[in-house]
């Protein structure tokens, strides 16, 4: 063959543009105007949101990923001992719920278990807090009395039934005794 460099039986390729649906515009458009995707969107209204976001990948454009340091990393387990929500812990570290849960996970740390809230209800208080005391859920309370959810749904005023109090009372060790005041 005439005119070629180099070995011969290498077949030749053509230069394709890598995205031939894009035009250099829209790629001027998204390169320039990068992390704010609606204001893309408005000057390319024939653009998804969705293939926007798409082509800036294809293109190395992404938003920049935190990297936690020691710092946070013990602030983040002292605030998960506390037993704070992962919406608090957020808050403090100044992170996303997304950020912290996943950060919570890849260490494993577990956010400590807090007392249940109070209710109306005395007794279903003093079923709530022993089966706390004793580190059974809720739910495997709730499932050990036949797989409903009458103490996990009794923090509002919701009145539980007194026959659900009793086997409760049963279920976790305990005896249901009436007192009456010495006149």
């Amino acid at each position: 063959m005439h005119g070629m460099i180099g070995n011969s039986t290498v077949r030749q390729r053509c230069i394709v543009r890598r995205h031939s649906d894009w035009t250099l515009k829209g790629h001027e458009v998204v390169v320039s105007h990068w992390p704010d995707v609606s204001e893309i969107a408005r000057r390319m209204p024939y653009r998804s949101e969705r293939a926007i976001r798409a082509f800036a990948g294809r293109c190395n454009l992404t938003t920049p990923r935190h990297t936690w340091t020691a710092a946070q990393d013990s602030k983040l387990r002292k605030l998960a001992a506390a037993g704070l929500p992962r919406k608090e812990i957020a808050a403090e570290i100044g992170l996303g719920v997304g950020q912290v849960a996943g950060r919570l996970n890849y260490c494993k740390i577990h956010v400590a278990r807090r007392p249940p809230a109070p209710s109306s209800d005395p007794l279903v208080d003093a079923v709530r807090q022993r089966a706390f005391e004793m580190d059974l859920s809720l739910a495997d309370l709730d499932r050990s009395l036949g797989n409903r959810k009458i103490f996990q749904q009794a923090s509002g005023q919701q009145r539980v039934k007194l026959a659900h109090v009793e086997r409760a009372i049963k279920a976790l060790g305990g005896q249901l005794v009436a007192k009456w005041p010495v006149q």
